[in-house]
């Protein structure tokens, strides 16, 4: 398989060879909506090369990744997973979004023969083999972060991006995570304090779709960089698959309070009074290791320095131990400035320098009433 990938892109160096430095060459910038899987939702883009005297058509995509890769999840939770930039056919390119009923955009540079040349000759450079791969990160190296530099080191002049309205990286993940409540969650958990920097116009453009927005209105030397976006391909939308995920984080959360209201009202010295504050406080734990190995064991920035960990804490697996005659003095201590912790939380809520899903306060307000025995207790 991989001496079949070689010869592939030793094919497809020799088609686009020919075509730098041509007045007939079009670069063109291809944008393309959200799909339906977690890996698509955020869009995607690439740059087309096509020359119009002979009629090669190529694409550079910088998103391809191999899910057969050994480790692929694994990796990927450590950022170290790499990317590489695959060349293709753009029939192949747009098949496979017509195929995934998925928008897509075009946005043609204006570029002389040396701009061309130059970023073709580097995007060429960038396909062999030997440096087409690249760690990924989300916000500060990705399928568009890396198209955003290569137009910037094609230019002398500076480009002039527009402004926007103050935003944080996790501002902009949340408009593309509406119909996703469970991975607008879960993504809210792993990031921590990076996400909530707000973002120039150039560090919006991580994102396909905004990226397309603000070239929109980019200028260099006071003339436009590029044109204005405009459709090459639209779905048929009476193909399109209608969600429905109703049963949400904050449902559930609301459930899981009610629940251990009930439980300390007239369950409190039962059985599965103790069995749902083990299994709350076990899924707690187990929430803060998974954040505990992206901070500390992880190259993903945006997963550093995240204040999810001080109530998903590792520590809350001996809360079994904590009614335990036999255990350590510090475990009650321990839960009772954990109590504390999570009160405090719940007041500075909308002020906390990281912003924090909903959801969270349910789950904070039901590890509470689990530890008010413990004031209880003389």
């Amino acid at each position: 398989m991989r001496q079949l990938l070689k010869y592939y892109y030793f094919v497809a160096f020799l088609l686009v060879t020919p075509l730098y430095g041509q007045d007939h060459l079009k670069v063109s910038l291809l944008s393309c909506s959200p799909g339906e899987d977690l890996y698509s939702i955020f869009g995607h883009s690439a740059i087309r090369v096509k020359d119009g005297s002979t009629g090669r058509d190529m694409v550079f995509n910088y998103g391809t990744f191999n899910f057969r890769e050994k480790n692929f999840y694994l990796k990927f939770m450590r950022g170290k997973l790499n990317y590489i930039l695959s060349v293709n056919s753009y029939d192949e390119f747009i098949e496979s979004y017509i195929l995934e009923r998925r928008t897509v955009y075009e946005q043609v540079f204006y570029l002389d023969s040396i701009q061309k040349s130059h970023l073709i000759r580097s995007l060429m450079a960038n396909a062999q083999p030997a440096y087409r791969a690249y760690k990924y990160d989300f916000f500060w190296d990705n399928c568009s972060t890396r198209i955003r530099d290569k137009i910037q080191e094609s230019y002398d002049e500076t480009i002039l991006y527009p402004p926007i309205p103050p935003a944080t990286f996790r501002d902009y993940l949340h408009q593309y995570l509406l119909q996703s409540p469970w991975s607008r969650f879960g993504i809210d958990l792993i990031l921590g304090l990076p996400a909530d920097g707000v973002m120039s116009a150039e560090q919006s453009m991580f994102l396909p779709l905004e990226m397309m927005k603000i070239y929109d209105h980019t200028q260099v030397g006071n003339k436009p960089l590029n044109s204005k976006s405009y459709l090459i391909h639209t779905p048929d939308k009476s193909l399109a698959v209608s969600r429905s995920d109703w049963i949400t984080p904050t449902l559930i959360s609301f459930f899981v309070l009610i629940w251990s209201v009930l439980c300390y009202l007239f369950l409190r010295d039962s059985l599965w009074f103790k069995l749902s504050a083990s299994v709350l406080f076990t899924l707690c734990a187990t929430a803060g290791l998974v954040i505990s190995f992206l901070w500390f064991f992880s190259d993903h920035i945006a997963t550093k320095s995240n204040m999810h960990l001080i109530w998903a804490n590792p520590l809350l697996f001996s809360y079994p131990w904590l009614n335990n005659p036999g255990r350590p003095a510090w475990v009650k201590s321990f839960y009772k400035t954990f109590t504390f912790i999570l009160v405090g939380l719940i007041v500075f809520f909308f002020v906390l320098p990281q912003s924090m899903p909903v959801p969270c306060i349910l789950i904070w307000l039901s590890l509470i009433v689990y530890l008010i025995p413990q004031f209880n207790d003389k």
